[in-house]
């Protein structure tokens, strides 16, 4: 097979004692040409560290294992195709594997399906799958390998799973299964830049049902100790569909995860988050509908996140639940923020929340959800909505925002046309309270313990609420039970009123 071998050779004065050693670089070629790989998976088993795959137009098989440190370079990412596999691409090696360094560039990475991997009820990874250094138990933490992908697509791939752990063993008394990362599932150190992860799915698609109770991360899954940077890309089109009998919960259609999150000039669109369950367990939820993450409250330290010049827009969250005696919930349409965040030059806009109850439901953060202290910069808050509907009550908040017991401080930012529904009976809830709609633009508090809300420079206009009679409605444009702190700041021109607490 083919071997371009490039030798570069130091040259001139050498000190004595000192040897000089040449150092070499290959290229292994993967297509119809002379000599080449018909596949790239014998491709990688021939080539060294260091070496380039380089792999012409066309399409090849997925299924591959990457166990070296290669660059993978194809034609472009409309001219070469890697498709199908569970996982398509898996990169990873037993021995030592944060010492794995890949590029990916130019390639498409397509059609893979992963319902065993690492087992039949737990999978991680439809397109692309990074494991951790740790496989063994949960959290499966461990830094893996340091990949970068570029000037490509990870599109119409799918993580679900065959089988489920049953009930009495792993989750205590319910059955389960868990799915994540339908197009990358990141156990090491990822950079995305100038491509697109499109269409993805965790869970159950329409032709493939799943056995599990818990989907995530429909575009990419980002783990505790591991890092994503995303840059100049586009995630977009990812789905999160939990439906199965033992359905539990959703979320993060686009992004999620407890890693160290950057992400930068890009586009986060259009994903979905979507739960249909009939248990009764007070948990059920869906949320995270563009990104998610710092979810895990035991993780310590959380790690570092932030989101910049960045459009996180058109995501949604939708949940259902048949049983009367549940207390499902639904949050953050645009971004889920469990961690301590910087979201500067950020816009959240036309993220949609909506949950129907049998017998009670509620619903918060139709752009953002802040459960952790976060700083909103030159940012704005647009035409997000939250809407719950129940026949035995509801309750809905935080239009734009929803603070979650934790500060948040807007500086120079515009919160505008955000909007909160309810509809049902106007009776005491099953947690405490009674029906009620409050926060059009942001909301803290309402059974949540107050936290510290800052605006310096900002504006707070056109937000507003609507309910069904006897509902408590309050707060069109700000409600909160500690105050503010505000500093040439406009709340104006809300309804049904400006501001609840103020």
């Amino acid at each position: 097979m083919k071997r371009l071998v490039l030798v570069f050779t130091l040259a001139g004065v050498v000190a004595p004692g000192i040897a000089v050693r040449a150092a070499t670089a290959a290229t292994v070629c993967v297509g119809p040409g002379s000599g080449c790989f018909a596949q790239i998976q014998p491709a990688v088993t021939a080539a060294h560290e260091g070496d380039t795959i380089a792999v012409a137009a066309g399409t090849f098989a997925g299924g591959v294992t990457i166990d070296k440190s290669i660059t993978l370079q194809g034609a472009g990412a409309h001219r070469t195709t890697i498709s199908g596999g569970g996982p398509v691409v898996t990169i990873f090696r037993p021995t030592a594997p944060e010492g794995l360094h890949v590029s990916i560039d130019g390639v498409t990475i397509t059609g893979g399906v992963n319902n065993t991997q690492p087992d039949v009820d737990v999978t991680f990874g439809g397109g692309v799958w990074i494991p951790t250094s740790q496989l063994d138990h949960p959290p499966f933490n461990g830094q893996g390998a340091t990949v970068s992908i570029s000037n490509s697509a990870i599109t119409a791939n799918v993580v679900t799973s065959s089988s489920f752990i049953p009930a009495n063993t792993f989750c205590g008394k319910r059955a389960c299964g868990f799915n994540t990362g339908g197009g990358i599932d990141n156990g090491g150190v990822l950079t995305l830049m100038n491509t697109r992860v499109t269409g993805n799915t965790a869970g159950s698609t329409p032709s493939l049902a799943s056995a599990a109770s818990d989907a995530n991360a429909g575009g990419i899954d980002n783990r505790f100790a591991s890092t994503l940077v995303v840059r100049q890309s586009v995630i977009s089109g990812n789905r999160v569909i939990v439906n199965s009998p033992i359905a539990n919960g959703a979320g993060d259609g686009g992004i999620g995860g407890d890693g160290a999150l950057t992400v930068a000039d890009s586009t986060v669109s259009d994903n979905v988050v979507e739960y249909t369950g009939s248990m009764d367990f007070e948990d059920q939820s869906a949320g995270s509908g563009g990104i998610g993450f710092g979810e895990c409250h035991v993780c310590s330290p959380r790690p570092p996140v932030s989101i910049r010049n960045t459009v996180v827009s058109g995501n949604r969250v939708t949940a259902v639940n048949t049983n009367v005696n549940s207390t499902p919930a639904a949050f953050a349409g645009g971004i889920g923020a469990g961690a301590p965040a910087l979201l500067d030059h950020v816009t959240l806009s036309d993220n949609v929340v909506h949950i129907t109850g049998a017998g009670f439901a509620g619903a918060d953060g139709g752009g953002l959800e802040v459960g952790a202290p976060v700083t909103l910069r030159d940012s704005m808050i647009a035409r997000n909505s939250v809407s719950a509907e129940a026949p035995l009550g509801a309750i809905a908040f935080g239009g734009g925002i929803a603070m979650f017991g934790a500060d948040l401080t807007l500086e120079r930012t515009r919160v505008i046309g955000n909007s909160v529904s309810g509809t049902g009976a106007a009776a005491p809830l099953p947690l405490g309270g009674v029906s009620s709609v409050f926060g059009g633009g942001i909301s803290n508090g309402g059974g949540i313990p107050p936290a510290l809300l800052t605006l310096t420079d900002s504006v707070i206009t056109a937000n507003r609420l609507s309910a069904s009679p006897g509902f408590v409605v309050g707060g069109g444009g700000v409600f909160t039970e500690r105050g503010i702190v505000s500093t040439r700041t406009v709340i104006a021109g809300n309804k049904p009123d400006d501001c609840f607490g103020c």
